[in-house]
């Protein structure tokens, strides 16, 4: 399971690199020449979503995102494992009706044909690797959750 969370992080980084590579292009190609790259901006805005949404699946599994613990450090350990339990199965509700909804705005864009200003590059492919993301992000939910109820986690 560490080689999946692994490589979710490694994708997420490959993402967030993309966007800071075709940025400083961008960047440098119009400060020097005058030259932007055609549709850059939108490149970034659109892979951004897909780093974040990457990155949320990796953090959720590790439990390793921002949160406040002053009422989880009061409790015994087994109050913990349970509020645990409870915030992992209402991070699990709501990614999964996020999963939900991004596969039916993956549906509509791809049916609706969008397209980006100068290339018309397609918006959908981006839209379903963000939605991978998060689907994926759901997916270790549930195996976080299944860990704690089994004990495996502290």
């Amino acid at each position: 399971m560490d080689a999946w969370v692994l490589r979710t992080e490694k994708a997420a980084g490959v993402f967030l690199g993309a966007i800071a590579f075709v940025t400083f292009v961008s960047v440098s190609l119009r400060g020097t020449f005058g030259f932007a790259i055609p549709d850059g901006f939108d490149v970034s805005r659109l892979m951004l979503a897909t780093a974040m949404f990457w990155g949320i699946a990796s953090t959720s599994f590790r439990n390793e995102h921002i949160q406040v613990d002053i009422l989880w450090q009061l409790l015994p350990p087994a109050g913990r494992r349970r509020l645990d339990m409870v915030a992992t199965a209402i991070t699990l509700v709501f990614m999964a009706v996020f999963a939900v909804m991004l596969a039916q705005k993956i549906m509509s864009t791809w049916r609706s044909g969008e397209a980006t200003f100068d290339i018309r590059l397609p918006i959908w492919p981006f839209h379903l690797l963000a939605g991978l993301g998060i689907a994926f992000a759901t997916l270790l939910l549930a195996i976080r959750l299944a860990r704690l109820g089994r004990g495996e986690e502290t």
